[in-house]
């Protein structure tokens, strides 16, 4: 699950792999009187972060609700502002809700309080539910008031108040009192039921086993480890990449489209990991449009650094999907290509935003095939380099999607007859 999980870059399952190694051991030490110890390793599984398609979807329904309570309480109390996504405008400044300050940090471990409380406290099953159920409203208050107060402290002249050491303090406290409640809900609903009773452990004891049974699954055990060592290590490489060019030389005049490289700051490769890639907006005289055209390019891939879909880059920004499809067409070549495109809209601005894995040759979709392709050539080519290629079109006001997927199409087929040459088939 370990080597699966780092391979098909899906951290998830690396920690459901260390968890499963800890149960695993546990149950070779105990057997079936692990059962005693579901609760605890229960708990032990909030080593595994969540999948980062939940994650994603998570922070940001937790930011724009937030951002929309911390909005209201601004509102209420006399402050002129407009939001935009998880950005707030007080006028005399800004403030942007990030990944950090959406409150998963209160979600989750409030979730592990709720059940660590309903386990001591709570001896009904409908009490632990109501528990869990009071987590979210709970984790989205608190973390809306801690907004609503650093936008106070702003309007009054004293942004110092909320950064640094009191930005994180300030988080602290929000926490503990967020604890604070949750537990005064448990007493609560604790007074409805009587206590569980304690019931005593019967230990089964030992049976005798032949010598030969440990032995032998020791001896496997260490060869799987050590061929887990040598996949880790030796399967995906960049020594195995093949020759390509540099996107510095990627062409700035593609057919009768023209463009202007950008540079993505530091902030943003950073999340973004790439190797390699290349930033352009694309225009053409004769069109009110203009594409936005961003590939980057990673030599291996792996955990924390691999290519992602851009959705939730697109719902951060405030944009709102109003439309997707797959949408597919031929090539100049003749061979079948396969964009998943979206129309977003923030205000009256529209969007057609489309993306494909370009992965060692291969057009893919859907992110859960890339990574299923991924482990596959790591092991069978041992290679897992690939790119995001990512075409975002302005619409103009009254110009249909039919119109609009056209123009996208024709720019798509001139981009992905030079991309082999930067991205290695």
């Amino acid at each position: 699950v370990m080597i699966a999980g780092e391979l098909g870059s899906v951290e998830t399952l690396l920690y459901i792999g260390i968890w499963g190694c800890t149960v695993g051991v546990m149950f070779i030490l105990y057997g079936l009187r692990l059962r005693q110890l579901l609760f605890p390793l229960l708990i032990l599984a909030f080593i595994v972060p969540m999948p980062p398609f939940v994650n994603r979807l998570l922070t940001f329904n937790l930011k724009l609700a937030a951002s929309g309570l911390s909005v209201a309480l601004l509102r209420i109390a006399g402050v002129s502002v407009l939001q935009d996504g998880n950005i707030i405008d007080l006028g005399i400044t800004q403030l942007q809700v990030v990944d950090a300050c959406s409150g998963l940090r209160y979600f989750v471990p409030l979730i592990l309080m709720a059940l660590l409380f309903g386990y001591f406290y709570c001896k009904r099953l409908w009490q632990k539910i109501v528990l869990l159920l009071v987590v979210p409203p709970l984790s989205i208050v608190v973390n809306g008031l801690r907004i609503f107060a650093t936008g106070m402290l702003h309007v009054w002249g004293r942004p110092e108040l909320a950064e640094n050491f009191f930005h994180d303090f300030s988080g602290w406290i929000v926490f503990m009192f967020a604890g604070a409640i949750l537990f005064g809900v448990s007493m609560i609903l604790k007074r409805f039921g009587a206590a569980s009773d304690a019931q005593p452990i019967r230990d089964a004891g030992v049976r005798a086993v032949k010598p030969m049974i440990p032995v032998a699954t020791t001896v496997a055990l260490c060869l799987l480890f050590v061929g887990s060592g040598y996949a880790l290590q030796s399967l995906p490489s960049a020594a195995n990449l093949p020759e390509r060019k540099s996107f510095d030389s990627f062409p700035m005049r593609i057919g009768d489209w023209q463009a202007k490289r950008s540079y993505l700051s530091e902030d943003i490769l950073n999340s973004l990991w790439a190797d390699d890639y290349v930033s352009a907006t694309y225009f053409r005289d004769d069109l009110p449009n203009s594409i936005q055209l961003l590939i980057p390019f990673y030599e291996y891939q792996g955990t924390r650094h691999t290519a992602h879909a851009p959705q939730s880059c697109m719902l951060g920004g405030g944009w709102t999907m109003i439309g997707s499809r797959d949408y597919t067409f031929q090539t100049v070549h003749g061979n079948p290509l396969t964009l998943r495109s979206a129309i977003w809209q923030k205000g009256n601005t529209r969007l057609l935003g489309s993306y494909f894995f370009f992965q060692r040759g291969r057009v893919i979709v859907s992110p859960w095939m890339n990574k299923y392709w991924l482990m596959v050539d790591a092991f069978t080519r041992r290679r897992t380099d690939g790119a995001l290629v990512r075409a975002e079109m302005t619409l103009a006001p009254g110009q249909s999607r039919e119109d609009a997927y056209r123009i996208l199409e024709e720019f798509v087929k001139k981009v992905y007859a030079v991309l082999p040459e930067y991205v290695p088939m």
